[in-house]
């Protein structure tokens, strides 16, 4: 309500001050966004482990692709292929069983993205019809990576291959391939990321249960996870003996870590026993019953579609990377993830698009570009998770390097880059002030 005016009520006593206006959720959220703790957020590196086999899945799958594509009868599809291998960087410390069901999603959408995406240009659809597929096939691909908590990279390499895609007036045939060798891409991916189950197919739980013991303070986050990893392998005859082990050398840890209860109380110790196997579908029910699927997905879509619109009526080229920086920017819901990401983005790519400037225009030949990308690859998934916007100076390169297979625009790939992935990431910290505030999400109701 109004404050009112001094000399509209008597009073022999002062007058208390008058109130100021009152703050929205979003005049709160700006200055959230100013604040120099986003920025100090942005600068910090986190600890990491296990990153080296990851990293090393990836850089062969990545490899394996961009060979034996450029080996086969259409080589000019060898960027495609590189697209679907990209499906190696999801699941990397799930437990072998969902880490088959996730790979084989992740690759199944970035298959589809290709194929759907280069329908567009076939039928001689507008520019913006076509980012318009784009930003909807990102908002379906960020609803189905937070149904199934896919986590880090979530929608971001099926926009990059709709947006790749878009690009050209492929025939049918040329659509056909293109599909083709995204699935061959994904298939070898799968291959690889699942080859470790031959050898040590308890590896994921006992990378957990290690992460759970290490701390020397009880961090219940990481012993719930490893009590979800380690109930994925009880449900599989192979991995179940260890599973059990390792749950009951859990719970001992859990039972010494916990504080020394009062006389008045007795708490009981905990049990070997795990929780239920949580399941894709299990997860999707979970998720689906939280309510926090659809404004996230929404905003990703608006976000995706706006800044890809702008970044074409700007005149800029590929503007489908604005929709990669707004969604990349909006992968947190809050301000104060969403604002960090936003800088580590814009600021790296930035740095990234300069050192590969010189790379573009040295015109390097095929396998020279194919030892940078591998190399490229196998850096970034180590250091990706320690500090993302280090991570940027080998994603950026990385990028426009695989891009240059089918465009050779040179230095103008650099120039693109960095104009647009620094407007899509503008645009996900304003569509964050604008939503995130105004949406409280449901929680489900405890027994």
């Amino acid at each position: 309500m109004p404050a009112h005016d001094a000399a509209s009520t008597p009073s022999d006593g002062p007058h208390p001050a008058a109130p100021g206006p009152r703050r929205g959720p979003r005049h709160h959220a700006v200055r959230s966004v100013l604040s120099p703790e986003h920025t100090r957020a942005a600068l910090k590196i986190h600890p990491a482990d296990a990153t080296v086999a990851a990293a090393l899945r990836a850089g062969l799958a990545v490899c394996l692709a961009l060979t034996l594509g450029h080996l086969s009868p259409h080589p000019e599809m060898v960027g495609f292929a590189s697209l679907g291998a990209l499906t190696s960087i999801y699941g990397r410390y799930e437990p072998y069983r969902r880490r088959a069901a996730v790979l084989a999603i992740a690759g199944a959408m970035i298959t589809l993205a290709i194929l759907v995406a280069s329908i567009g240009p076939h039928l001689g659809w507008s520019e913006y019809a076509s980012l318009l597929v784009v930003g909807l096939l990102a908002g379906v691909a960020s609803l189905v990576a937070l149904a199934l908590k896919f986590g880090p990279p979530g929608p971001i390499m099926v926009i990059f291959a709709a947006g790749a895609a878009v690009s050209g007036s492929p025939s049918l045939s040329d659509i056909g391939l293109r599909t083709a060798f995204a699935f061959g891409g994904a298939a070898l991916a799968w291959l690889i990321c699942m080859s470790g189950y031959l050898v040590r197919p308890s590896a994921p739980a006992l990378l957990a249960v290690r992460r759970a013991l290490a701390p020397a303070t009880f961090d219940e986050a990481r012993v719930a996870l490893a009590r979800d990893v380690l109930a994925d392998d009880a449900s599989h005859r192979r991995t179940a003996p260890m599973a059990h082990e390792l749950a009951r050398a859990l719970a001992e840890h859990e039972n010494n870590s916990r504080p020394v209860p009062s006389s008045a109380t007795t708490t009981p110790p905990v049990s070997a026993a795990l929780p239920a196997r949580r399941t894709v579908r299990s997860a999707f029910r979970a998720s689906r019953a939280t309510g926090e699927l659809t404004v996230p997905a929404l905003r990703i879509t608006v976000a995706a579609i706006a800044a890809s619109f702008l970044a074409h009526a700007l005149g800029w080229g590929h503007p489908s990377w604005a929709a990669i920086g707004a969604a990349s920017t909006l992968q947190g819901s809050h301000i104060h993830t969403t604002t960090p990401r936003a800088i580590q983005r814009a600021v790296g790519t930035a740095v990234g698009a300069l050192l590969a400037w010189p790379l573009l225009e040295a015109d390097l030949s095929f396998w020279w570009i194919v030892a940078v990308v591998v190399a490229l690859q196998v850096v970034t998934e180590v250091i990706v998770a320690r500090q993302y916007a280090l991570a940027m100076l080998t994603i950026t390169p990385m990028a426009l390097l695989m891009t240059s297979f089918g465009d050779h625009s040179g230095g103008q790939l650099a120039l693109d880059r960095g104009l647009t992935t620094a407007l899509g990431a503008l645009v996900g910290v304003l569509l964050t002030i604008l939503v995130h505030d105004t949406w409280t999400p449901r929680r489900p109701r405890r027994a």
